[in-house]
């Protein structure tokens, strides 16, 4: 009987170092944004990732910013882009892609204009910054 206890109690200490080394890579994961293939990244979270002032300064920088190509002005050529990029933990903005194309030279300018973005305000999950998909449609329209 004392056998199985030890048996008990040494598996209970094993349980719990694994559990806390697991933690422990958790959190260093999370907080290190330069090992991207070892680190989470979450397409829902508890706080989505923000623009600084919110979607209405979202908007006016995208109207402020776009550089519609000429080229495609002349043609008359409109419509959307959906591009893909992750908000880091640190609200940076990288792996920026072109989800749904639409013409060369207007992919090229969303990914840019996507690019040149300030530091959003990260995603939560759990209270901490986590690293966060998100995809944002680039629209194109001639103003006539």
């Amino acid at each position: 009987m004392k056998h199985y206890a030890f048996l008990f109690v040494m598996l209970m200490i094993s349980c719990c170092r694994s559990a806390h080394a697991q933690q422990a890579t958790v959190k260093v994961e999370i907080q290190d944004s330069t090992s991207r293939a070892n680190r989470p990244v979450f397409t829902v979270t508890e706080l989505p990732p923000e623009f600084p002032g919110g979607m209405r300064r979202l908007d006016g920088y995208i109207t402020k910013n776009l550089r519609y190509p000429e080229a495609a002005r002349k043609t008359g050529l409109e419509g959307r882009v959906f591009v893909s990029f992750i908000v880091t933990e640190q609200g940076k903005i990288e792996d920026a892609h072109v989800l749904k194309n639409l013409d060369p030279e207007l992919d090229a300018e969303a990914l840019r204009l996507i690019k040149s973005m300030p530091t959003w305000t990260p995603a939560k999950q759990a209270g901490q910054p986590v690293a966060c998909r998100y995809n944002l449609p680039v629209n194109f329209r001639i103003n006539r």
